[in-house]
């Protein structure tokens, strides 16, 4: 995969958007410390290196790290409409991200549950997560 540094802010992310729309979740990685990222940062945050980093595909393996319900819209359609759920997941490389979980009663939701990533329709570049099936 391609380096980050040097790249503008709006330039890294890019790569990400790329990936999304490949059907994959693409994080970078610190050449000093070796800590997984995202989002893309000029200097890692564990190390304070200034790099090099490097892109690479996530497993798309997670887990809910903190998750909330919420009950009343606050975007029209298309954004979820309520109830939904919004999650910060832990993917197994590191990062945490920010998303919406799917596909399941939030209910029968619990912190440490295993997620997979579902992908935007038609190479939408987004991604949510749902509850991880054994059948898979």
């Amino acid at each position: 995969m391609s380096t980050v540094n040097g790249e503008p802010g709006a330039e890294r992310v890019r790569h990400h958007l790329d990936g999304l729309r490949e059907r994959e979740i693409r994080i970078i990685r610190c050449a000093a410390c070796g800590r997984a990222q995202f989002p893309p940062r000029s200097a890692c945050p564990s190390c304070h290196a200034p790099g090099p980093f490097a892109w690479e595909r996530a497993s798309g393996q997670a887990t809910i790290w903190s998750f909330c319900v919420f009950h009343k819209a606050y975007l029209p359609p298309p954004a979820p409409q309520p109830p939904y759920t919004v999650a910060v997941v832990e993917l197994a490389e590191g990062p945490r991200l920010v998303t919406n979980i799917v596909d399941a009663d939030p209910h029968t939701l619990r912190i440490g549950d295993a997620l997979e990533p579902v992908f935007g329709p038609g190479g939408a570049p987004e991604v949510r997560f749902r509850p991880r099936r054994a059948d898979r």
